[in-house]
């Protein structure tokens, strides 16, 4: 009898004894694999995804994973290959300025592809050379200069934002302001870009932009989890066709069609005085260094915003709105700064961003629900890094998570508290207030801060003194309906508000 034969013969005699034999060595293997079993965390956990995938599904994995640091402490094995740190002691190492530490697989499930092939998009780039060129050549169009040229282009959208909330509340009817909010950033965010939009306040989600993000932001999410698998890469195009499959495409028709029209109208504009876009900002760039700016990566930018920061600043704001409603005395001071402060209609970046107390009412909505609550996901690198006390192999997945980290106690007195005074420096001594701010984590860190969080800190600094100026607000039913999943993007749902004008003129 053959070698062969003879094993053959041996597995079927003895599976019985093989096969269990065989799973423990295989999970003992990935319990035990790059040294990742002296990190604390639940035992199945360190064998098997699953757990962390079935956290995820659910959308509520913050809270397990702010559960499992209360439980095993800074440093928490979430997965056979992923390790959650809460410890800001860590975060230059792994997010600063000449870090080592690239971006996970975990973002490869954003890429995008035309016929010229990867489309160069900064939030999933990892060749840091091409990331730091990129941000550079658009940094202007995101500075505050940038953002004063840009600012007239969402008057007109914000007016009809107004009439709109008039019509409701001269019939005393209640708002979905939390789907509101949605389309007026939509449209806010493409005229900021291209000098129009397509009207998402009347019409709703014409370009499928939101319904694509929330799928996309879902599919993320729970299949990022095992980017590392061979097995998913064979089946990765069969599950995101699925994925998408309710798609039409047709927004994604419009948006090229406008993004080729818009191109060529801002190519013909050559003056920087006046009201100007971020199409025509990165445009003029273009012209002073072609061989710098290509036309990719100026339509990367432009749809970067649109993708990306409507969603997260509707987030953001709804966040803010559904917590100062909450909380009377929080809404009844910042009633009073906003009313008080001789604001002229529209309300002008330069004099809403002088209110104190507003500023600090945007931070704090901004750390009890950041817009992103998964970790932003590092690779150690191949030569491995010290952490939290532990040595940790190259290869291994690695990050903090924006929610557990905003509700680490020793740097945030009372995290889970709606508490806007915590960024007074009459509440707050230097120190505490540095600790704070830099464990502020919702537009990421270092190289990778969001290069928009300025346009996003432009349009809620305008849109809340303008809102309160005209009405008065409250939520309906105490805001029982408001909740949120937690797919990566933090989307929430059910924030139902009812508004009572003032006078014509909002003073």
């Amino acid at each position: 009898m053959s070698t062969s034969a003879l094993l053959l013969s041996y597995i079927r005699d003895f599976w019985y004894a093989i096969l269990p034999t065989a799973c423990i060595v295989y999970f003992l293997s990935v319990h035990y694999q790059s040294g990742l079993n002296k990190i604390p965390g639940p035992w199945l956990r360190s064998i098997s995804v699953l757990p962390r995938m079935l956290s995820v599904h659910k959308g509520m994995s913050q809270e397990d994973d702010l559960l499992l640091h209360k439980r095993y402490g800074k440093i928490v094995r979430l997965a056979p290959n992923l390790v959650s740190i809460s410890d800001l002691s860590v975060i230059n190492d792994i997010y600063g300025i000449g870090t080592k530490f690239q971006k996970s697989p975990f973002y490869e499930l954003s890429q995008a592809h035309d016929d010229e092939g990867l489309i160069p998009d900064p939030f999933i780039l990892t060749n840091k050379e091409l990331h730091s060129r990129m941000k550079r050549n658009a940094s202007n169009a995101y500075s505050l200069n940038g953002l004063v040229q840009m600012e007239p282009w969402i008057e007109p959208v914000t007016e009809r934002l107004i009439e709109k909330l008039r019509l409701f509340a001269a019939n005393g009817e209640a708002v979905d302001f939390g789907t509101m909010l949605a389309n007026y950033f939509m449209d806010g965010v493409f005229a900021l870009t291209f000098g129009r939009d397509f009207n998402y306040l009347d019409r709703g989600d014409v370009l499928e932009i939101s319904k694509m993000m929330a799928i996309a932001s879902w599919y993320m999410a729970v299949f990022g989890q095992t980017t590392r698998s061979f097995q998913f890469r064979i089946f990765k195009p069969l599950i995101a066709m699925w994925a998408f499959r309710s798609l039409t495409g047709q927004g994604e028709k419009d948006m090229a069609q406008l993004a080729a029209g818009e191109v060529e109208n801002a190519r013909e504009r050559t003056s920087e005085e006046g009201p100007m876009t971020f199409l025509q900002r990165l445009l003029l760039n273009q012209k002073s260094n072609t061989k710098l700016l290509h036309d990719r990566e100026i339509m990367t930018h432009a749809f970067g915003n649109i993708t990306a920061g409507s969603d997260t600043t509707a987030t953001a704001m709804r966040s803010i709105v559904y917590h100062v409603l909450k909380n009377p005395d929080v809404y009844a001071k910042l009633r009073s700064e906003i009313r008080d402060a001789n604001l002229s209609l529209p309300v002008s970046f330069a004099q809403a961003h002088a209110l104190l107390y507003l500023g600090f009412v945007i931070k704090e909505g901004m750390r009890v629900h950041p817009s992103v609550g998964m970790l932003l996901a590092r690779m150690v690198p191949a030569e491995g890094a010290q952490l939290c006390g532990y040595q940790i192999s190259g290869g291994v997945e690695v990050g903090l998570n924006p929610w557990v980290l905003h509700r680490n106690s020793e740097i945030y007195t009372d995290p889970d508290r709606f508490w806007p005074d915590r960024w007074s420096p009459s509440v707050s001594d230097e120190g505490r207030l540095r600790e704070m701010n830099r464990a502020f984590f919702s537009f990421g860190h270092g190289s990778h801060t969001c290069s928009g969080r300025w346009i996003s800190i432009m349009e809620m600094t305008k849109l809340i003194p303008t809102l309160l100026l005209h009405f008065d607000m409250e939520l309906v039913d105490g805001g029982k309906t408001y909740g949120f999943d937690n797919y990566w993007f933090m989307m929430q749902e059910g924030l139902s508000v009812k508004f009572t004008s003032r006078t014509r003129d909002g003073v």
